[in-house]
């Protein structure tokens, strides 16, 4: 028998007892689900492969919470004392938001700039989330529940893959889509890199780095060897946080 042949023959051990209780186990609000994943696809499609991306992206969250959900300017104390990044990186990451034009700075806070409001306006669009127009200094509103879950979902702590790009949420949110819609169908490289929106080049390099830290399962379908199927390791500490966090805001509306 081939590494293969061995690898689909698991399906029948105790290992696949718990991957399969883990995954009939949800109790998630798919509608939340759905328009999590909306938001931070849109959100996450101009990230690039950048080792850092997954970092910048967990600060942009917490600062797209406190404008938008909140609608509090920001200052890098608050920042640095809310988050365990490292203080210069904040620092260097702000300091590109100013330059970029993505935000401004006065009297110590942090406000969005116009270019950025409008953007986040049209993913808002695009994601089908819901937004309102006001008149104050941060003029867009939307969902704190949406935003905080964002920042969640972003944040990796000590996690290894903390040092891949940002664009892996992606990918990760895809698998877990069709676990809570079809999970007896697991998506195929090809599936993924379409649900994903992302190039087959970039989701090998993706996949590749997450294997290596058993974030998820590989299996070759069995009616075509040629196709993998890629599904959730139900035993790494990530997918348990996902699936934790998801349930407990089984009751929030997003809107």
């Amino acid at each position: 028998m081939n590494i293969e042949s061995q690898h689909n023959k698991a399906y029948a051990t105790q290992e696949d007892w718990v991957q399969r209780g883990f995954e009939r186990g949800q109790k998630i609000s798919l509608p939340v689900f759905h328009g999590l994943q909306r938001f931070l696809t849109e959100l996450n499609v101009g990230q690039t492969t950048n080792r850092q991306s997954y970092r910048a992206a967990n600060i942009k969250s917490r600062l797209l919470e406190q404008w938008f959900g909140w609608s509090n300017p920001v200052t890098r104390k608050f920042l640095k004392s809310n988050m365990t990044e490292d203080p210069s990186y904040i620092e260097r990451s702000i300091n590109r938001y100013l330059d970029n034009g993505r935000c401004t700075e006065t009297n110590g806070y942090l406000y969005p700039s116009e270019s950025l409001t409008e953007d986040l306006a049209d993913i808002c669009i695009r994601a089908q989330t819901p937004h309102e127009w006001k008149k104050a200094s941060i003029k867009l509103k939307v969902s704190k529940d949406l935003l905080r879950l964002s920042v969640l979902m972003t944040e990796r702590g000590n996690d290894p893959l903390r040092g891949v790009s940002g664009q892996l949420i992606r990918i990760e949110l895809s698998i877990w889509e069709q676990l809570l819609s079809q999970r007896n169908l697991p998506l195929s490289s090809s599936e993924l890199a379409n649900r994903s929106r992302m190039q087959k080049s970039t989701l090998t390099t993706l996949l590749d780095a997450a294997m290596k830290h058993k974030l998820f399962i590989s299996a070759i379908d069995v009616e075509d060897e040629r196709i993998t199927r890629w599904t959730l390791n139900s035993r790494h500490s990530r997918n348990k946080y996902i699936k934790s966090l998801l349930e407990e805001n089984v009751e929030t509306t997003i809107r």
